[in-house]
């Protein structure tokens, strides 16, 4: 039950946003599913925030819809989740904010890449992070401008 309660909060902080309304979410409000997944918080429940209330009460309804992969995926990915520092963490809210400002097309491309990256071998997978890890900020900054078929800024200089 700790596994669900730890996976259900996972989703909720790394997926789920609710828009928060006024009156937030009643435990006697919440299906019969949900109030299992929430347990660990029926006492407290009525001295929560609304706006978590309603986190908790969306990433519930995801985490009772999931199917049994679905469900090993998001543990394992919670389990990742919790090994992160809390700089990490900021760094992958970062970009998932600026994953979700991409265009549709930037979005599908990148997806696309991830895709092939996925299909490499792991032994080439790992020679190319290690090749990655080892170019300096300059390096990386050009491999990103080519990749994303930008042309670097000229500085103005005074």
């Amino acid at each position: 039950m700790k596994v669900k309660y730890a996976i259900a909060v996972a989703a909720i902080l790394v997926w789920g946003v609710a828009i928060a309304d006024n009156d937030g979410v009643k435990w006697n409000n919440l299906n019969e599913d949900q109030q299992k997944v929430l347990n660990p918080y029926a006492d407290g429940w009525d001295q929560l925030e609304q706006e978590r209330q309603n986190r908790l009460s969306v990433g519930a309804d995801r985490w009772t819809r999931m199917s049994d992969t679905e469900r090993s995926s998001s543990e394992q990915r919670f389990k990742h989740w919790r090994t992160l520092t809390d700089q990490q963490r900021e760094q992958v809210r970062r970009r998932h904010t600026e994953y979700h400002r991409m265009s549709p097309a930037d979005q599908r491309r990148i997806k696309e890449n991830f895709r092939r990256f996925q299909d490499i071998s792991p032994e080439r997978r790992k020679q190319l992070r290690d090749r990655f890890r080892q170019l300096s900020p300059e390096q990386r900054r050009r491999l990103h401008d080519r990749a994303t078929d930008r042309r670097p800024k000229a500085t103005s200089r005074d």
